[in-house]
Formats: structure tokens, sequence, C-alpha cells
């Protein structure tokens, strides 16, 4: 029932996004839908909804089509392209933010810290993308609560594709040998 529900409210916001509503009923929601520029997973994703029968299914495919559909709808502008300005500092934020606690948790066999900064990272991507074009990413679509040394992989793919972003945006990636270098960039000492 909650599941139904939360389609039918991403149904809902979608239609409203597009200054409609749905008026072909129930039975043609899928051809409505379809005058409007969706990703094909979105409609696979409800019908595969409708046919499970696992609540860990359920939850992660409800999970993706709320992330799809928040991406969606904030997208109020075509997004900017990468560029020094939109970007900077936003790989190093991810990296020193969570990537070592990632790892400690897999060292630990600590899902929930896994977990946590895991959907930390997703949150981060999430409020990118929104404004920048840096492609699509549902880290969560790949987390293995069941080996948190995945994650770590998952977790380190990804910056190596965001760091090719970086690249193109002309950025260097900031890497200090230690805490004493970071603090002397972070307030402005020029002896890096």
């Amino acid at each position: 029932m909650d599941v139904c529900e939360a389609i039918l409210s991403l149904l809902d916001a979608i239609m409203l996004y597009h200054g409609t509503y749905f008026k072909r009923g129930i039975k043609r929601t899928f051809e409505e839908l379809s005058q409007f520029p969706l990703d094909g997973k979105f409609s696979e994703g409800i019908r595969k909804i409708s046919e499970s029968k696992d609540v860990t299914e359920l939850r992660s495919l409800a999970k993706s089509l709320i992330l799809y559909a928040e991406n969606y709808t904030s997208k109020v502008t075509e997004k900017a392209i990468p560029t020094k300005e939109s970007l900077s500092g936003t790989y190093e934020e991810m990296y020193s933010n969570w990537r070592n606690k990632v790892e400690e948790a897999a060292v630990n066999n600590d899902t929930y810290s896994s977990f946590v900064n895991m959907c930390c990272l997703q949150y981060m991507i999430s409020d990118v993308s929104a404004d920048v074009n840096i492609g699509t990413y549902d880290i969560m679509e790949a987390y293995n609560p069941d080996c948190p040394e995945d994650n770590v992989r998952i977790y380190d793919e990804f910056l190596a594709d965001y760091e090719k972003i970086y690249k193109e945006a002309g950025i260097a990636v900031n890497r200090f040998s230690d805490v004493d270098k970071f603090y002397g960039a972070y307030v402005g000492e020029d002896d890096l």
C-alpha cells in the first residue's frame, strides 16, 4: 500500500511538473506518460513494483523511482556544462567527507556506516547533478549491504569517473600529503 501511494504521488508530481494531470484513467497511465521525455526505466520500475513479491526489491525499486522523479522534476532549466566555477571543491568534499569512512566501515564490517556514507555521497551527487550536467549516477543501486568492501570499490570507481569530469572542466584535484598542507591551503598560506 505504501509503495502504491508513493507511485501515485510520483506520477502526480511528473504530471504537475508538466502542467497537466492524468485524464484517461489508470489503464492508460503509461500511454499518458509516453508524451514526456521520461527514461523508460521509470515506467519499467513501476511495472516491476506491481509484479514484485519481495519487500527488499520493492524498497529498492521505490527508492530508484523517487530519486529519478526528484532529479527529473528538479530540472528547472537546462543543466550547465561542468565548469571550474560550478564544480570546484566538490571532488575534494566527496573524498574528504566520506571516502575514508566507507573504507573504515569495510574494515570493521559496519554495514550501517557504509550505508549512511554511501547515501551521503548519493545526496551530494544528486545535488551537483541537479544544476550541472555530470551524468546520472545511482550509487545506491550498486550499494552492497552484504559486502562493505564492494562499496569501497563502488566509491572509488565513482571518484575515478568524477575526476575525469573535473579534468574536462579544467580542474586539478587538490591532494595533500598531510593535514598541515591541507590546513595551509584552507587558510590561504602559499607555501604548499
